[in-house]
């Protein structure tokens, strides 16, 4: 009788171990899909935020950059980052007297390589019927064409495609679950005046006496570098002969798209400086390495927990807690965060020829990025202590960084144009 019980048992037991290992891996299934769910609704959240974040920027008058800026620092510490899972539009557009259709079409693509899986059919038209139906609506969702009439509008479209835990994203039919989208409206309801919203910049300011290259070996101290000078390049090093829309010896405010300066480093006339956004960061190589890093961090106020001395911007977000951000908080005046002609800006004296720096500023070049840079014309003190005032008239300018030295504190760029689309400020402030 005992060997019968026993048995039994041996084949009860046998029975549920046999249940677990069937129930085991179904488990793990459905836990990993509820964490997949989970994962899908809260990178939905930070999509959505990041367009409507972008939206409302472009909405008070930023520019298509500035717009990226801002979408992307929104999401920095939280979404990956690399461009092949992202894409970011901008748009701009106006609507027709009945309120019935758009009559002015801007869709500008600002970020990515049209990676993401829904970039594959994306309908424009579909996107305009999405964006009239939202300027139709009141707060109450109540449609009525009447609201849309004659507007002007800017929008945000973002996708970002996001990593299946269960490998989904490995399959065409399950791709576009994946591929998170957000569009986000925001209506324009009174024209601009001459005061445009701050720059956003990189951290490099460039003063107004700098003067364009004369030919190798003329004996000038802006003479163009010769191939053994470059540090970056390390090949195929850009020569004088290439530039052929430069003039020689020709100061800034002559600039025209083309010419070419050689910069030296440092506080005086004639010199570039590079730049912290605010006095409270540690002026080290890190801090100017995040700031050279694509796309930039002058509008960033989020909290990553820095640590250092809040001294010198106390007061800068009252009332709520004092942190320190990466973003711009004018040297002496912590309520002005925003670059405009005529503000001042901290420099940054820390070492400058790292790996991290050089490799932030050879991404630039072997991509032939433009950077928005400061303009300055007078300069206090030096080192850590260097606070350049930006030029009243021609504060910002968009220039090409060709190649560099930072072991002979030289830089190389190439002169794109003006930029008085942001950081304008009415006369006589």
């Amino acid at each position: 009788m005992n060997a019968i019980a026993h048995k039994q048992k041996q084949s009860q037991r046998g029975q549920s171990l046999v249940e677990v290992a069937l129930f085991f891996p179904i488990f793990i299934i459905l836990l990993a899909g509820l964490v997949e769910v989970s994962q899908l609704l809260i990178t939905q959240n930070r999509v959505s935020s990041a367009a409507r974040a972008g939206a409302r920027f472009a909405s008070n008058g930023g520019e298509d950059v500035g717009i990226l800026n801002v979408v992307l620092n929104t999401v920095t510490q939280t979404l990956d980052m690399d461009e092949n899972v992202w894409d970011v539009w901008v748009i701009r557009g106006a609507v027709d007297e009945n309120g019935t259709g758009i009559i002015d079409w801007e869709f500008t693509h600002e970020y990515g390589i049209s990676n993401t899986v829904r970039s594959t059919s994306i309908d424009p038209i579909d996107i305009q019927a999405r964006i009239l139906a939202e300027l139709q609506q009141d707060e109450n969702k109540v449609t009525d064409v009447a609201l849309a009439q004659n507007l002007k509008f800017v929008a945000t479209y973002v996708i970002h495609d996001v990593e299946s835990i269960l490998g989904l994203d490995a399959l065409p039919q399950y791709g576009g679950v994946m591929s998170r989208e957000a569009l986000s409206v925001m209506r324009i309801t009174a024209e601009g005046n001459a005061v445009t919203n701050g720059c956003d910049a990189f951290p490099i300011a460039v003063h107004k006496g700098i003067r364009s290259v004369t030919p190798p070996g003329t004996g000038t101290a802006f003479d163009y570098p010769n191939a053994n000078d470059f540090t970056y390049p390390g090949s195929n090093r850009p020569t004088y002969q290439e530039f052929f829309n430069n003039v020689p010896d020709q100061d800034l405010p002559s600039a025209q798209p083309g010419y070419v300066y050689k910069i030296y480093n440092g506080s005086g006339q004639g010199n570039f400086g590079w730049l912290t956004w605010n006095q409270a960061l540690p002026s080290n190589a890190n801090t100017l390495t995040d700031s050279l890093n694509w796309p930039g961090n002058s509008t960033d106020y989020n909290d990553y927990n820095i640590g250092g001395n809040t001294g010198p911007i106390d007061g800068w977000n009252d009332p709520d807690p004092v942190y320190i951000p990466l973003g711009y908080i004018e040297p002496g005046d912590v309520t002005d965060q925003s670059l405009h002609e005529g503000d001042f800006v901290a420099g940054d004296n820390g070492i400058s020829n790292s790996i991290n720096v050089r490799n932030a500023l050879n991404e630039h070049i072997d991509l032939e990025r433009t950077l928005r840079v400061i303009v300055w014309d007078t300069a206090t003190a030096n080192g850590n202590n260097a606070v350049y005032h930006i030029d009243p008239l021609q504060g910002f300018a968009v220039f090409r960084l060709i190649g560099y030295n930072l072991s002979q504190n030289w830089i190389l760029a190439e002169f794109v144009r003006w930029d008085d689309s942001c950081g304008q400020v009415a006369a006589g402030n």
